[in-house]
């Protein structure tokens, strides 16, 4: 257990003021954070041929209704990559037309036996796939999709067949007869395999969709390229990056450490010493904070010390899909078409009680592991998720705590006695609407007997005989 937790902040802008003012800590988004790989999650996908064909179900789902949008609904709009309605549930209701089509571009992409095949391959390995893996599949047969989606929407919506066309329907029918897609799963089932060879093999499947990507710019000359580049090169990407809302909500978080005499974290998080340090009472690791509205009250908040590791925790996709209802994960994700025949991946939503448990658990382990690369920080975090966003600021969230838990301001060696003086008398302000008498203000000072940062009591307190 901590007695103290400390939050450095810079004095470079006024936001740090009005923080002191209001007794406020913003909640960044992860890719506000430091750490590039904040937001990285370790995903595995493994399960058996209905999980695996319900991923490539999605994914089909997912192409066809943002090329429905793009091609039919509003040529003029441009596809933003942030919006692929990866949640199903509000689209299909939105789109009900869709479902005749979808249903022929389901059953034209499962015909090859080449990909028909790839569910039941991937499921018999009982390998886990991890995400640059299943990139590799998805760009692999990414074009071949791309294609039926294309020509069943052109043929049902404005009767063209784009098969008169002789090129294209040799394009066509070269991907849709690609002798890869059998060959690709035994690559990655292979125990011989190298990581640089699965890496070699997504820079020359790039090469490859590249030709295909001129082929269908020309044919498109007098129009705009942007919604054709996504829909018919970059998508497997920014799909692959967009189902991962599907696992975890959105999550914000404040970060605290156990010192306060770190040198590079006054540098770096307390703008060079020209910042302060707040020292935080901790009882049992927890804090009272509002996050959401006075109205509602106070309450506590853990504080979760943050894992330094070489090796991010797993997450089983199928096993973590968390932010859907479970009747759209059982009746889309984990079964067949026709809903006839269920995954074995419905068993882990079986007792929901104890799978959201584990759910949660691992949120936290996922939300709270850095690289060792941060170990000198020795960090310990607040998160909020999503459903708590009442407060919400232009970026992240903003919640209050209280006077009492503040227990000290320890000021950087650069702060000029105006800033010192604005502050304390900020400060004293809340003390004495609260009655507290012995909050402390100090000043940080390098130590020529201790060879280190040390406190001292703050000059300007004494100068005011504080």
């Amino acid at each position: 257990m901590t007695e103290y937790l400390y939050r450095y902040r810079s004095l470079d802008s006024s936001y740090t003021f009005k923080e002191l003012e209001n007794l406020e800590i913003y909640f960044a988004k992860s890719d506000e954070l430091n750490d590039q790989m904040e937001d990285y999650m370790n995903i595995f996908w493994q399960g058996d041929e209905i999980a695996f064909r319900g991923l490539f179900k999605h994914y089909l789902y997912v192409l066809s209704s943002v090329y429905y949008d793009a091609s039919i609904r509003n040529r003029k709009q441009k596809i933003d990559p942030g919006l692929l309605p990866v949640f199903l549930a509000v689209d299909i209701n939105e789109k009900p037309e869709m479902e005749t089509t979808f249903k022929s571009i389901y059953y034209e992409f499962f015909a090859p036996e080449g990909i028909s095949n790839l569910p039941i391959k991937m499921s018999e390995s009982n390998k886990k796939y991890t995400a640059d893996e299943i990139l590799l599949i998805l760009k692999t047969i990414h074009s071949f999709a791309y294609f039926v989606v294309d020509s069943m929407f052109k043929r049902f919506d404005r009767g063209i067949d784009v098969f008169k066309d002789k090129e294209h329907k040799e394009i066509y029918d070269s991907v849709k007869y690609n002798n890869e897609y059998a060959e690709l799963i035994e690559i990655l089932n292979n125990p011989k395999t190298t990581k640089q060879e699965i890496i070699d093999l997504i820079n020359k499947k790039d090469l490859e969709r590249i030709s295909i990507q001129k082929f269908l710019n020309n044919k498109h000359k007098s129009r705009d390229t942007n919604n054709i580049n996504i829909l018919s090169f970059e998508f497997p990407e920014i799909y692959l990056n967009r189902i991962k809302r599907l696992l975890y909500e959105n999550h914000y978080i404040a970060c605290f450490t156990t010192n306060y005499t770190n040198e590079p974290m006054w540098g770096h998080y307390a703008n060079s010493e020209n910042g302060i340090c707040l020292r935080f009472k901790t009882s049992k690791n927890q804090i009272d904070m509002c996050p959401i509205s006075e109205k509602y009250g106070y309450q506590k908040l853990d504080f979760y010390k943050v894992i330094y590791s070489t090796n991010y925790p797993e997450i089983d996709f199928f096993g973590s899909l968390g932010c859907l209802q479970y009747n759209l994960i059982k009746d889309f994700w984990l079964c067949n078409y026709d809903r006839t025949r269920y995954s074995i991946c419905c068993e882990k939503y079986k007792n929901i009680t104890e799978w959201r448990e584990e759910y949660h658990k691992k949120a936290k382990e996922y939300i709270c592991t850095k690289s060792k690369n941060w170990i000198h920080e020795d960090e310990y975090r607040l998160f909020l998720r999503d459903s708590l966003n009442i407060n919400q600021s232009e970026k992240g969230i903003i919640a209050k705590y209280k006077i009492k838990d503040l227990d000290a301001i320890i000021f950087g060696r650069k702060v000029s006695s105006e800033n010192k003086l604005k502050i304390i008398k900020i400060i004293l302000k809340h003390c004495q609407k609260e009655k507290i008498k012995d909050f402390k203000f100090y000043d940080l000072y390098y130590s020529t007997i201790t060879n280190q940062l040390e406190l001292k009591p703050c000059s300007e307190c004494v100068y005011l005989q504080i």
